[in-house]
């Protein structure tokens, strides 16, 4: 189903593009008043003009660009591009296209062929448009503000149906596909790594982004195990593991003694093969008497919202609420 174009994101951090050189215009310079014409110019040897030639490239040579006399978009190399067309009938291809865009650093190609007409639109007083914003905002080697060495490296991991873990996912887009798309590229405090998710969609039947977002790694793992298992994400790691291992005997050992519902909503989780993944460390209150759980449910490939809250009994923190978007 063709899905409504949606707009590359909020406006970011600005940029600005490197003033490329013109020629001033208007007439040429008139005779002076009250003086005769010249008359026809003579005609010059060859000699002269091969002398002017290497005068001109002597100036070159010697630094005149910095003296102003030519202007310094002249000699300013730019990134290769290529005007060759992409395909764009499946996600799949213009995954690839949009990979092969970036890392040959074809911006214009990304902006004004791969990415919908929203994104196309210029930022808020900014002479840039939405699209190259949030690039450069989420990989910032590529503004050009930056003047930075590192070269990123683009590369697609997978095309597959949005989730609501994706940092792009909202209730407008929950049906899109979605490209997921690793870049790395060294930093100074070493090799920077980010996870990408780019939410393509059909418009006049070519699939384009129309949102993104770049994140470090990082921030979309799941917590390491807790060294205490007994604190709240501990005690919560462990029943998240307990389900996925169809062990509900386990699992109960985390639940509260009156969660029944808790309770019944494991057994169906491993009766269908569910599966459980902490989003991030369990926030407890300042009196530290009850905390919350955000998680991730996988069940039949389709990952939903899930959570829940602890409190503290004789035993220790345990589950008394749970809920799950799977239907």
């Amino acid at each position: 189903m063709t899905q409504p174009p949606h707009q590359s994101g909020p406006p970011r951090q600005p940029w600005h593009h490197q003033p490329q050189g013109q020629q001033p215009w208007g007439p040429p310079p008139q005779q002076p008043w009250g003086q005769p014409h010249p008359g026809p110019p003579k005609k010059k040897s060859p000699v002269v003009f091969v002398v002017l030639g290497l005068v001109a490239l002597l100036l070159v040579g010697a630094g005149v660009l910095g003296t102003g006399l030519l202007w310094p978009g002249w000699m300013k190399q730019k990134p290769a591009t290529s005007s060759a067309p992409v395909d764009q009938s499946t996600p799949e291809s213009a995954a690839k296209a949009i990979e092969d865009a970036l890392n040959r650093r074809d911006i214009d190609q990304f902006v004004n062929v791969l990415t919908c007409k929203d994104g196309r639109n210029k930022a808020e007083n900014k002479d840039i448009s939405l699209a190259e914003e949030i690039l450069y905002r989420d990989v910032q080697p590529l503004d050009p503000k930056r003047k930075s060495d590192a070269k990123p490296v683009f590369k697609v991991d997978e095309v597959r149906k949005i989730k609501p873990s994706d940092p792009v996912y909202n209730d407008g887009n929950k049906n899109a596909t979605v490209a997921i798309m690793s870049v790395e590229y060294p930093a100074d405090g070493g090799p920077e790594k980010r996870r990408g998710v780019l939410a393509l969609f059909q418009e006049d039947n070519r699939y384009v982004v129309c949102e993104m977002g770049f994140v470090p790694v990082a921030t979309t793992q799941e917590p390491p195990p807790d060294p205490d298992p007994d604190s709240p994400t501990g005690r919560v790691q462990a029943f998240a593991k307990a389900v996925n291992a169809k062990d509900i005997a386990a699992a109960r050992l985390y639940i509260c003694s009156t969660a029944r519902a808790v309770n019944t909503w494991a057994e169906r989780a491993i009766a269908a093969g569910g599966q459980l993944r902490l989003h991030d460390k369990v926030v407890t209150t300042e009196a530290e008497d009850s905390g919350q759980a955000r998680l991730w449910y996988t069940l039949n490939g389709t990952e939903t919202k899930a959570g829940g809250f602890l409190k503290k009994e004789s035993d220790g923190w345990c589950l008394f609420t749970f809920n799950s978007d799977a239907k």
